[in-house]
């Protein structure tokens, strides 16, 4: 099949060839022509020659995206979405994995600025955060933490993201709660789910324990652990349990099938992500879906602004609101 070329986007969205050039190479298009250019080349599949543009422009077409690991459905979904809507946009994504190593995270950050990417967009949970002298030759944007005041913000809404799940756990019957978490060693997004959550079940006078796992490789033994020591008889201490990632939920679950398969249907788990583990399957765990799709069509809007020249405010973030998916429930 023949690929689509610059003409036929022309010839689709109903302007000339070098209108639709000038979309491309980032140069001033009435809004207008840019909707109509950006939906023919969405409709055809139509991927820029990279290359050229470089050539034409002297400008870097790179894109690096940072996670702390790409290997939970949550950071899979975003990596993928995320090429597609930079390949869309006439960008190439390189993906960086930091394993949540400060160390790792800064050489990612310092190689981006010394090869002059275009930009940067990171999703992290590592406790280093200096980007005062790198973050003034990146063009950056963060996903879920705040970095500076210069530095655009991208972030789902996590204390109502919490309540939601209060609220839901509630209504399934649940009196008795338990949260689950890991230590953290700087503020995060976990922490608003954690004060969404036992504020709302506070002001209900429900009791809630929270249990932190911590910041070992063994916190997956922790949290099974701690499951298993406290149902190992017939009694249930908890009939609700909130964990702030599906990963955390998705343990508790397994861990409470060993002990007995009817524990499933008597103790309710909400987790927080919503992500399946491959395109429509099923999602195993209710859970707090944050809204990939604006997640990522946000960051890179904001991203091409700044790569464009235009003025982003002073702490400018964006908060996404989140929603709740029942188990079963599958996404394109």
């Amino acid at each position: 099949m023949k690929k689509p070329t610059m003409n036929d986007v022309a010839k689709e969205a109903g302007v000339g060839r070098g209108t639709v050039s000038n979309y491309i190479n980032g140069q001033n298009v009435r809004d207008k022509t840019k909707k109509k250019i950006q939906e023919a080349i969405d409709k055809l599949g139509y991927v820029p020659n990279l290359q050229a543009r470089e050539l034409k422009t002297s400008k870097n077409s790179t894109v690096v995206l940072i996670v702390p690991t790409s290997w939970t459905p949550f950071f899979s979904e975003l990596v993928y979405k995320m090429q597609i809507e930079l390949n869309h946009n006439g960008y190439r994504m390189i993906l960086a994995n930091s394993q949540n190593d400060p160390a790792e995270e800064e050489e990612i950050l310092k190689m981006a600025s010394l090869n002059q990417v275009s930009g940067v967009i990171t999703m992290s949970y590592s406790d280093i955060y200096n980007f005062i002298n790198i973050g003034k030759n990146l063009n950056l944007v963060s996903i879920e933490r705040y970095v500076s005041e210069d530095v655009p913000l991208i972030t789902s809404d996590n204390y109502n993201g919490g309540k939601l799940a209060a609220q839901k756990l509630i209504e399934m019957g649940s009196r008795k709660f338990l949260l689950l978490r890991r230590k953290v060693n700087h503020a995060n997004a976990t922490d608003l789910r954690t004060k969404g959550f036992t504020d709302y079940i506070n002001s209900k006078h429900y009791p809630v324990d929270v249990f932190e796992a911590s910041l070992t490789d063994n916190y997956r033994a922790e949290y099974k652990n701690y499951i298993e020591s406290h149902y190992s008889t017939e009694d249930i201490p908890f009939d609700g349990i909130f964990s702030v990632t599906d990963e955390y939920g998705t343990i508790i679950q397994n861990a409470l099938e060993s002990i007995n398969k009817d524990l499933l249907n008597k103790v309710k788990i909400i987790g927080f992500d919503g992500s399946s583990v491959s395109m429509n399957t099923p999602i195993g765990l209710s859970s707090i879906r944050q809204p990939v799709d604006e997640i990522v069509k946000s960051s890179v809007t904001i991203l091409l602004e700044m790569i464009n020249g235009s003025p982003i405010k002073k702490n400018y973030k964006k908060v996404l609101p989140v929603s709740f998916v029942k188990a079963g429930t599958s996404f394109k």
